[in-house]
């Protein structure tokens, strides 16, 4: 074959295949030219109308008698569109073939224009889609038989699909659900009946489509008061729903129960521990809730009816007794008491024991059936709830002591460092160093009581945990018995840690005092402390931890250790294995919190009779304690004849703060209170550069006095300062402009650094 000769061959090769995918896929072409209004059909085209293959008609009202009178004008105006302006077009029609026979096509036509722009002919497809919308019409009719079917069944029918919106809702479950099927469609079964979350048809039916299991329920409707029956099953779609209602079947299985007296009285009886004594041969039967309640089997019980009363507390016995004997001699139907019933093991449980009298036809007793529920677990959490509340009051007196306290100590905090300029015997600096710690240690205690009496926030440092982990094992030594002993250890160069020093101690404390309640014959108590890379694999592994740098705090005993069901609840709030009056069951749970502020996780390692290990983790800043203390080892800063307004009702703080401030560089003018501050800076405004003001003063208080003053001067500074951490005062003085916030007392080198950061800051 020459070169010439194949790209025909190539050509008839295609123009071959392709006349065999239109016979396949039954599409043909076809040409209208406008010049000559000369209209060409492809071979399919022509077996599509039933004309034979080379025919064309010659006139365009010729090819529209092809298609029934009443599609006849949308044709001609597709195709007129299309002559004039190029618009394409796509539409559907019927054709009635040669003989009467009727077709379905799909006819697409475009525009062909010539160099210059202008409309030459028009030019298409024609697709015979007969067999498509046959299918089409047998899927409706398949449906609609569906539909009608399913609107004459007796049971009540909806489907949902994958989004939980209703897709059909036939008849009867519109007269079950009270709802027009218009208004459900296409909404959310659980905006639309948003009682049902939360209910077993909720649960059941996310079952049923997150595992793909058909799902049973027989269950009641409070908001229809019926019971209903439902079985659901899932499908690639969705889920389809039968239901039927049978309230009438729970009636009458209802009153057939209700046949059995015993039955009826024990579900007016309590689930408990359910008791059945007859009053006229005296025998008396007990279920076995009483074996699971208080460890007492029916053999222990007997048959005799003195045994629960072997089992009252001595103390209650007699007026138990009493009131009991009363309501048989009356004309009562109930009798009902509370009192402490012994358990297996001795110890004694608070009950409530309710019972129904059963009178003969003359109102003789001679039955009686019941049920005892233990409320001691109740009894406790309403003896914890009370504590609570005294801890809740003495946070309410902890604040005002707070406040006090916290002016009497900030004099002499503020005082040490200008005492300690002008000294210079060793010995008397020491004694200074010890006053100085000993305020602080005031000042620490006092946010410790309020931290645990009303949560207040504490006051983020660096913490040394070497320090702190010293001072507990200090404390530990010295107040715990001699049979336990306390070590503590910690590594050089252990990181920094950002956090509420008082809390932190807080919670090595209570771990520590865990700890010794567990050793009640001594032990040993070990607190260590440890640099850990929290990974990313590590803590996605660990709720609640983060990756990078933390200190790991570890506190190990010998103790008695503990079973896994108390592992379990050891942080919940309230939650104790201790005497009543031996603990309150806050220690872990506080603590817990505690950790969860500071960014951390706690893990706990137990195993009874094996000890108990609590492992804190706390981020951390990836460098030494040590190194922390050089950069904080800095020369005091400066004041350069600033004009500085101390605002405080307490004079010791305001003659203090005044020394300390001139001796630093700055001048200083004082107020007493708000309204006095208002005055003088009404008259000096332009002169004072920046204000300290006390939060809690009588009068005109602090956030009150900063609000006046901002409206004066909107770029006021002012610092604020305040024993109590109240979030909602600080709150305040934020929105109201405060440049920064001083928890009292504070030491001079913190005041200092404070208004050198408001004064440069612009």
């Amino acid at each position: 074959m020459s070169d010439l000769e194949r790209p025909d061959d190539e050509l008839h090769q295609s123009q071959a295949l392709l006349r065999i995918a239109c016979r396949l896929g039954r599409i043909g072409a076809w040409t209208v030219d406008l010049a000559r209004f000369q209209i060409a059909w492809s071979d399919e085209v022509c077996a599509i109308h039933g004309v034979p293959a080379g025919w064309a008609p010659d006139t365009v009202e010729a090819a529209l008698a092809f298609y029934p009178p009443e599609t006849r004008a949308r044709v001609r105006e597709s195709f007129v569109r299309c002559a004039r302006d190029g618009t394409p077009f796509d539409i559907e029609l019927e054709i009635i073939r040669e003989g009467g026979r009727q077709m379905f096509a799909r006819s697409i036509g475009e525009a062909d224009r010539a160099a210059d722009g202008t409309i030459r002919r028009i030019q298409g497809a024609l697709q015979d889609i007969t067999r498509q919308k046959r299918a089409e019409e047998t899927s409706r009719q398949v449906v609609a038989n569906l539909s009608t079917t399913l609107e004459s069944i007796t049971d009540a029918f909806y489907t949902l699909d994958r989004e939980w919106r209703f897709t059909y809702f036939n008849h009867e479950a519109e007269r079950l659900m009270l709802r027009p099927r218009e208004e459900l469609l296409g909404k959310v079964v659980w905006e639309e009946f948003p009682q049902a979350i939360g209910t077993p048809f909720h649960r059941e039916f996310q079952r049923a489509l997150r595992d793909n299991v058909t799902v049973f329920i027989e269950e009641h409707y409070a908001p229809f008061e019926r019971w209903f029956e439902v079985r659901a099953y899932p499908s690639a779609q969705g889920l389809a729903v039968y239901f039927r209602d049978v309230t009438v079947e729970k009636h009458a299985s209802e009153v057939l129960r209700e046949s059995e007296e015993r039955f009826r009285l024990l579900s007016q009886a309590t689930n408990d521990a359910i008791w059945d004594w007859d009053l006229i041969t005296g025998s008396m039967w007990w279920s076995e809730g009483f074996q699971t309640l208080f460890g007492v089997t029916r053999a222990e019980q007997d048959s005799n009816p003195y045994a629960w009363r072997e089992r009252v507390h001595p103390d209650d016995l007699e007026r138990v007794v009493r009131g009991f004997e009363t309501a048989l001699a009356q004309e009562a139907l109930t009798w009902n008491d509370e009192y402490r019933f012994r358990r297996a093991d001795g110890s004694h449980a608070f009950v409530r024991d309710r019972g129904q009298i059963i009178r003969d036809t003359t109102g003789r007793a001679v039955r009686m059936i019941g049920g005892m529920t233990d409320l001691t677990e109740r009894k406790r959490m309403e003896e914890q709830f009370l504590r609570a509340q005294r801890v809740e009051s003495i946070g309410t007196l902890a604040g005002g002591i707070a406040h006090d306290l916290n002016n009497v100590l900030a004099p002499t905090l503020m005082a040490m460092d200008l005492l300690r300029r002008d000294e210079k015997d060793p010995r008397r600096l020491k004694l200074l160093a010890t006053v100085e710690a000993s305020t602080r240690r005031g000042a620490d205690m006092v946010r410790q009581v309020l931290s645990f009496a009303r949560g207040v926030e504490g006051q983020r440092v660096e913490v040394h945990v070497k320090n702190l982990l010293r001072d507990v094992e200090k404390i530990t030594n010295e107040t715990f018995l001699k049979s336990i002993q306390v070590s503590a250890q910690s590594p050089a160069g252990l990181w920094a840690v950002s956090g509420d020093p008082t809390q932190l101690h807080q919670v090595l404390l209570n771990l520590c005092l865990n700890a010794r309640d567990a050793m009640p014959n001594g032990g040993r108590i070990l607190i260590s402390a440890e640099n850990v890379t929290v990974d990313e694999t590590w803590a996605a592994a660990n709720p609640g931890a983060q990756a990078g740098p933390h200190v790991g705090l570890t506190v190990e005993d010998t103790g008695s250790g503990m079973k896994p069901e108390v592992l379990e609840r050891i942080f919940d709030p309230f939650f104790t294995t201790k005497e009543v009056g031996k603990g309150t069951g806050l220690g872990l749970s506080t603590s817990l919190a505690i950790v969860k502020s500071h960014g951390g996780f706690v893990q706990v390692d137990s195993e009874a009779g094996r000890g108990t290990t609590f492992k804190v983790y706390l981020p951390a800043q990836a460098r030494s304690a040590a190194a922390s203390e050089r950069i904080a080892a800095q020369e005091l800063p400066r004041g350069n004849r600033e004009l500085v307004l101390v605002v405080d009702d307490e004079e010791a703080v305001r003659e203090v703060t005044r020394e300390t401030l001139e001796e630093f560089g700055y001048q200083v003018i004082v107020a007493g209170g708000g309204h006095e501050a208002l005055a003088i800076y009404t008259r000096r405004q332009d002169e004072i550069d920046v204000v300290v003001t006390d939060m809690m003063m009588p009068g005109m208080d602090g956030p009150m006095m900063i609000q006046a003053m901002m409206k004066m001067n909107p770029a006021a500074r002012i610092v604020a300062a305040s024993g109590l951490s109240l979030s909602e005062k600080v709150a305040r003085a934020t929105e109201a402009g405060v440049k920064a916030f001083l928890p009292k007392p504070y030491a001079a080198e913190t005041l200092l650094k404070t208004l050198k950061t408001v004064l440069t800051t612009a």
